[in-house]
């Protein structure tokens, strides 16, 4: 009597096949998120290649929306030079600031304003009136003053303007008194500055892009002693 002998199958496995079919549908599916993210990589290359639309700010501060299509050539050429052009006001909050540091001599601070002061100048000007105010021993006598001031800026000029340089005046008032007796009447100033500042690339150390490159001042009028108390500039 002949025995069954079980024969064996050439084909593979069910399941051997199934693994196959999932393995190339994995395949199928990583090269369409490749090609999906070539083409995300595109797009945003291509975005961030498109120069942006063009807004307006009128003098009464209303914004209006130009699209960069409709716009003319002069007045992208425009746009671009004014980029690094300080605004009026910018030109004011600086030069104000730079006043009051370089005039508020206080026998406390001075170290710290003058510091700032010159880290405002371009290089010409703050290595000069380091030097001057070194040999001179500026600091050192204030200190031994005890005195300090009170800066109240008036007004402050755009007088001039180039391409490159700004000139303004300032006019302040100072009061400097005593530190060391508040009784004592202080001796008020009125001061008429001159300042050259030129236009700078914006930087972290020149966010306003200006810096003094010239300045001085005249005394308007004569010291006169102010027994009332006057505020610090605003």
């Amino acid at each position: 009597m002949s025995s069954l002998v079980p024969r064996k199958s050439s084909s593979p496995p069910a399941i051997w096949a199934h693994f196959a079919q999932q393995a190339a549908w994995k395949d199928w599916v990583i090269a369409a998120l490749l090609i999906l993210n070539a083409l995300s990589i595109l797009v945003g290359a291509r975005l961030a290649a498109r120069e942006p639309d063009v807004v307006m700010v009128g003098p009464d501060g209303k914004s209006s929306y130009v699209a960069r299509g409709v716009t003319s050539a002069a007045l992208l050429d425009f746009i671009a030079e004014q980029k690094q052009q300080p605004s009026d006001v910018t030109v004011v909050h600086f030069t104000k600031d730079f006043v009051r540091l370089a005039l508020s001599a206080n026998s406390s601070t001075i170290d710290a304003t003058w510091s700032e002061a010159l880290s405002m100048m371009g290089e010409k000007l703050r290595v000069r009136l380091r030097e001057e105010s070194d040999a001179k021993r500026l600091l050192e006598s204030y200190r031994a003053l005890r005195i300090k001031s009170a800066v109240f800026v008036e007004d402050i000029v755009l007088t001039e303007k180039t391409k490159d340089l700004l000139q303004v005046k300032a006019t302040v008032q100072r009061t400097k008194s005593s530190l060391l007796d508040e009784s004592r009447a202080g001796v008020q100033e009125h001061l008429e500055i001159e300042l050259v500042e030129r236009i700078v690339a914006r930087t972290a150390t020149r966010p306003d892009g200006l810096e003094v490159v010239d300045w001085h001042f005249a005394q308007q009028v004569a010291p006169t002693t102010n027994a009332a108390t006057v505020s610090h500039g605003q």
